[in-house]
């Protein structure tokens, strides 16, 4: 082993940082403006679409470039000066043609034809910086300082911008009425309602918003507009069906209708979003509209990590492929949104406030802190693993693996519950539940082998659409009420304008839900909820939204659904809950009823069928 080099060390570091800045400033222009223009794919598609990457992807990077440095000064106590040279410039080189060409080629060349191919790049750019040393190296030198002040630049004023944007437009806002209650809406992602004790469920996975339900109005019938995330949130931000605000089949919600988060802000409120589902209620998909404050990437350390190429590239290359880690390392976990939650409604006494809180704990893969609760199985769940694939939740399973599933979903909730609880006891300890409506309910639910279909985003059978709705406000709602009249979740928005005062606001189409508490009698006159998806080509070839939309109409006892390749379905509710038996054609009265309900709604839109929409 030969005598410690200081300078050659020094130079070696010196060399990583430089290429590392470098390459994450160009790959942060890439991964930003190729998400702008939807020319992503493969595993990148799932980073962040911000300008924070162009501060977050050369920091990232020049961590790991620094490693990768550290570890050539040591090979180099054992080799050749000028190798340990060559072989670091050959390294950064490679590294920084690897990040280019892969963040350009993911999804189009494979993995191993891509390092092929940077390698080569690398290679022939290393040996043209050799050669050129005695220039390059003070070039480096010159620079390298300038580089990293211009990453540091672009962290404060990227993040200050968003702060200071955020502080104006809370300054601006009008006066709201005086003691304005707060809101708060809780979104459980993924949570089907027959799967929680307060609504039958043989286990206790809900003690608390069962507990809850005795001081609220509780919904027993309660529907989303549809089975996947992205349709079913713009449904709830907006109030509208499906049909109409159009936000399915890879469209995002756009600025035809208003949002909840608007109206609210029109009306005096700071407004703050806080997600666990960062894939699609992002900013992207047209989410953060209305909101003073709008989190879903980068807000914890794993998600820097992972928001560059090489980031993403270990997480999943090693860490998945290697160590078969089950989840994403970016997973925001409730206590994470709960603490920015708290922390946000903290900074300002003066305004209401509207917090929308999406939680991911209950979505698959299911590997919650509480997914060993109630299973005989030590690590039961992760088989149905979104986070990684879509192909692999349809491989056989035991009876035992399906009942694990089942078992870690329900921990799941049970842990959600909890940090609900949590949230709940902290926000009356300090004071802020006193003057606040608390609304709870999901976007969709789940299928564990029913129909043969696993996950959700695949049908519209009951299991996947039926979803919790507690409406909690000592002030204005009865306490202990279950109302049983088949609702759909996208009345909220009007509910809400309706418990702020305004039961005649024309924002959102009504009926108001308060009504059914108010005035019993207007349950039949109450419409039906409308459920739709459109067809999703990039989804599990074994669902059904894989081939063909999707709709469905429910009513008091009767569900009604019509895909367009497989035909219509009628379901009798009440007599066949578990939607074994298809009376379409024992019933055809009752099916042209629904149908019939259906067609006049899009009617009013100029559509003659939902498959009129342009894809």
């Amino acid at each position: 082993m030969k005598k410690f080099d200081t300078a050659l060390t020094k130079q070696i570091l010196q060399y990583a940082l430089w290429f590392a800045l470098l390459t994450g400033l160009v790959e942060g222009v890439l991964l930003y403006t190729l998400r702008t223009f939807e020319l992503l794919k493969g595993q990148i598609t799932y980073l962040g679409s911000g300008w924070q990457v162009l501060w977050v992807a050369p920091i990232f990077d020049a961590l790991l470039f620094l490693l990768a440095g550290a570890g050539l000064a040591v090979l180099a106590l054992f080799i050749p000066a000028v190798w340990a040279k060559r072989l670091a410039l050959f390294a950064f080189s490679f590294l920084l043609a690897f990040s280019w060409l892969g963040t350009i080629l993911s999804g189009r060349l494979s993995p191993v034809a891509t390092l092929i191919l940077a390698a080569g790049v690398g290679y022939q750019l290393s040996l043209t910086l050799f050669e050129r040393e005695q220039r390059f190296a003070p070039f480096v030198g010159r620079t390298v300082k300038g580089l990293s002040v211009f990453v540091l630049a672009l962290l404060v004023v990227i993040q200050s911008g968003y702060w200071i944007g955020e502080q104006i437009a809370v300054r601006n806002l009008p006066t709201a009425k005086e003691s304005a209650p707060n809101v708060l809406w809780i979104v459980i992602d993924t949570l089907r309602a027959d799967h929680m004790s307060l609504h039958g469920y043989e286990r206790e996975t809900d003690p608390y918003l069962a507990s809850l339900a005795q001081q609220s109005v509780v919904f027993d019938n309660a529907y989303a507009t549809s089975s996947w995330t992205l349709t079913s949130h713009a449904s709830l931000f907006t109030g509208r069906w499906p049909y109409e605000h159009k936000a399915d089949g890879g469209r995002s919600l756009d600025d035809t209708y208003p949002t909840i988060a608007e109206a609210l802000a029109a009306r005096g409120y700071r407004t703050g979003a806080f997600n666990g589902n960062f894939e699609t209620v992002t900013s992207r998909w047209g989410f953060a509209r209305g909101f003073h404050h709008f989190e879903d990437y980068y807000q914890t350390l794993p998600q820097l990590a992972v928001s560059s190429f090489y980031g993403r590239f270990l997480e999943y290359y090693v860490l998945h492929k290697v160590f078969n880690m089950e989840f994403s390392i970016d997973r925001r976990w409730a206590p994470s949104i709960n603490q920015s939650a708290l922390d946000w409604i903290g900074q300002d006494a003066e305004k209401p406030f509207f917090v929308f809180i999406n939680y991911y704990d209950v979505h698959a893969p299911y590997v919650s802190p509480e997914r060993a609760r109630f299973s005989t199985l030590e690590n039961p769940g992760g088989l149905v693993n979104t986070d990684w694939t879509t192909t692999d939740i349809y491989n056989p399973k035991t009876p035992e693996q399906a009942q694990g599933e089942i078992d870690a979903y329900d921990g799941g909730i049970y842990y959600t519950d909890q940090q609900i609880k949590r949230l709940m006891d902290e926000m009356q300890r300090r004071g802020w539940l006193e003057n606040t409506i608390v609304v709870i309910t999901s976007d969709h639910g789940e299928l564990f082998g029913e129909h043969g279909l696993w996950e959700h985003h695949n049908s519209l059978y009951r299991p996947v659409i039926y979803v919790p709705l507690i409406i909690w406000y000592p002030k204005a709602v009865p306490q202990n009420l279950r109302i049983e009249t088949a609702v759909s979740n996208a009345a909220l928005p009007a509910t809400m304008l309706d418990l702020l005062g305004e039961p005649a606001q024309d924002l959102f189409p009504g009926p108001s839900l308060a009504e059914l508490w108010r005035d019993p009698s207007s349950a039949a006159r109450f419409p039906d909820p409308i459920a739709e998806m459109a067809e999703s080509p990039w989804v599990n070839p074994n669902h059904l939204s894989f081939k063909g939309d999707m709709v469905s109409v429910i009513s008091e006892d009767w569900q009604y659904i019509e895909h367009e390749f497989n035909g219509v379905e009628l379901y009798n509710l009440k007599d066949d809950p578990d939607q074994l038996n298809n009376l379409a054609s024992e019933q055809p009265s009752v099916l042209n009823q629904l149908k019939q309900y259906y067609l006049d709604a899009i009617a009013k839109l100029g559509l003659t069928w939902p498959y009129d929409i342009e894809k």
